[in-house]
């Protein structure tokens, strides 16, 4: 019995250490299509990094380059997340909060993607 019980927790251990595999960020590992995970890699590290002008002068300059990649998703349809950053794209020259609130529905819209 006392194998057993041992067994039992060991492969209990092993079971919740494969379910704690994290990202830098701490959100699970996800295996993305290539193309989404090109996206994704422009993505996090600007929504990750802290609120405030510095954040909003990357994520302005990066809206070309996050509309490229989201027009190249082909593998999901990403008409929703084109959408969501093309109004991030306007609001830039517009204030922080505006940018802050267009780069969260950014964010909202890759999720939504990737369920």
């Amino acid at each position: 019995m006392k194998k057993f019980a041992i067994g039992v927790l060991a492969g209990f251990a092993m079971l919740c250490a494969g379910a704690a595999v994290a990202d830098e960020h701490g959100h699970p590992n996800h295996a993305f299509a290539q193309d989404i995970d090109a996206f994704h890699s422009v993505l996090a590290p600007v929504w990750h990094s802290e609120p405030g002008p510095g954040r909003t002068k990357n994520v302005c300059a990066r809206t070309d380059e996050m509309a490229r990649l989201a027009g190249d998703i082909k593998s999901v349809d990403a008409s929703q997340l084109v959408a969501a950053i093309a109004t991030l794209k306007a609001k830039c020259g517009a204030s922080q909060s505006e940018v802050d609130g267009a780069l969260h529905d950014v964010h909202e819209a890759f999720h939504r993607l990737i369920e």
